[in-house]
């Protein structure tokens, strides 16, 4: 933990304070000019309570401010299982959430804060996403994130682990928590954490230690997942899903929203609805690139380490011809040459069987 300055621990200091609301926290800070006037000047704290009616709440705010042993205990207190925190008096704080309605005061961190500094897409769905939209998701976070995109996700089964999983080996991936960042709920993700952290990624959140997840901390905790990126992909949901909430900060806070295009009744209900309502249906990591105006590392031929046949093969998948007899006749090879070649390309995940037996290009 580096040396905060005196802001950073009058912010930490409010933040720890369990029993005040933020908004009250949100206004102590700028009372006096700057974050730390609280320690200096008491009458501002007494000026301000008395104003609003709540004069005892207002002593007893005082009172804990001249106390230099228990301002120390209450900061040590909320660092504790963070490497460091960035609050809003910080110069690294994210510009894009000090934008937002209700920015967190503080943002407490493990693992690589150097991640805040990058563009951030971020990527969300339901537990119970299907297969071959976990596929999706992987692929796309993985290409995002090896073009030097920070992927944000929560922690959660689902969506958020696939996320993880694809953006996790650049080390480009933010895990936003709705508890403090020391302890991972649910226990099962862990390892998982753990794993981020050691590759090179973040983990953050606005609860200082000891603060355990609530119901409603989860939608709360969403307006950061949004409001970090320039962008939201959401990859699956229901009408009830946790989903809608982030998708909803996104708009609010004129955020591009994305989605994963679903059929008839199969777990995409969100996402359909978002569409109609004029979220943009993307497919790949290079359709949000293009709609957000970012860069993707462009992928050398030569690094899919493809033969001949697969080259040839993976063509015709991606023009839509996906007869084996016909690309049998086409290519002039025998069927067991293609299902070989089918099997390889499967493997390297630049096509998909669907549950009719189809193939389909996704890359």
């Amino acid at each position: 933990m580096r040396d905060l300055t005196r802001d950073e621990i009058a912010i930490v200091f409010l933040d720890g304070l369990e029993n005040l609301e933020y908004k009250h926290k949100k206004t102590l800070i700028s009372l006096g000019g700057s974050p730390s006037a609280i320690f200096e000047d008491n009458g501002l704290i007494e000026a301000y309570f008395n104003k609003i009616g709540k004069v005892q709440l207002g002593k007893n705010i005082m009172q804990a401010v001249r106390d230099e042993r228990f301002v120390e205990d209450t900061v040590g207190r909320a660092l504790k299982g963070a490497d460091d925190v960035v609050t809003v008096a910080s110069s690294d704080y994210p510009i894009s959430l000090l934008n937002i309605p209700t920015p967190p005061l503080a943002l407490y961190a493990r693992g690589n804060l150097e991640l805040l500094k990058l563009e951030k897409i971020s990527i969300v769905g339901s537990r119970k996403t299907s297969s071959i939209y976990l596929k999706k998701v992987e692929e796309i976070s993985k290409e995002l994130a090896e073009s030097g995109i920070a992927v944000v996700t929560g922690i959660a089964d689902g969506a958020d682990s696939a996320a993880i999983k694809g953006a996790m080996q650049s080390g480009n991936v933010i895990s936003v928590f709705a508890g403090e960042v020391g302890r991972v709920y649910p226990q099962s993700s862990n390892d998982l954490a753990n794993k981020i952290v050691s590759l090179g990624g973040l983990l953050l959140s606005e609860y200082p230690a000891g603060t355990i997840p609530r119901v409603y901390s989860y939608p709360v905790r969403n307006r950061i997942i949004a409001g970090l990126s320039i962008g939201t992909l959401i990859a699956s949901g229901n009408e009830n899903s946790g989903t809608r909430y982030t998708a909803n900060y996104a708009t609010d806070f004129g955020r591009d929203v994305y989605c994963l295009p679903y059929g008839l009744g199969n777990g995409g209900e969100i996402c359909k609805r978002l569409i109609k309502s004029g979220a943009v249906m993307v497919e790949s990591a290079r359709e949000i690139a293009e709609y957000s105006g970012l860069s993707l590392k462009e992928e050398k031929e030569e690094d899919l380490n493809l033969s001949e046949v697969e080259k040839s093969l993976y063509k015709l998948i991606n023009e839509g011809i996906t007869d084996t007899d016909e690309i049998a006749e086409r290519l002039d090879i025998p069927i067991f040459e293609i299902i070989s070649a089918l099997g390889m390309l499967e493997l390297k995940g630049l096509i998909l069987k669907d549950g009719f037996g189809a193939y389909g290009a996704i890359k």
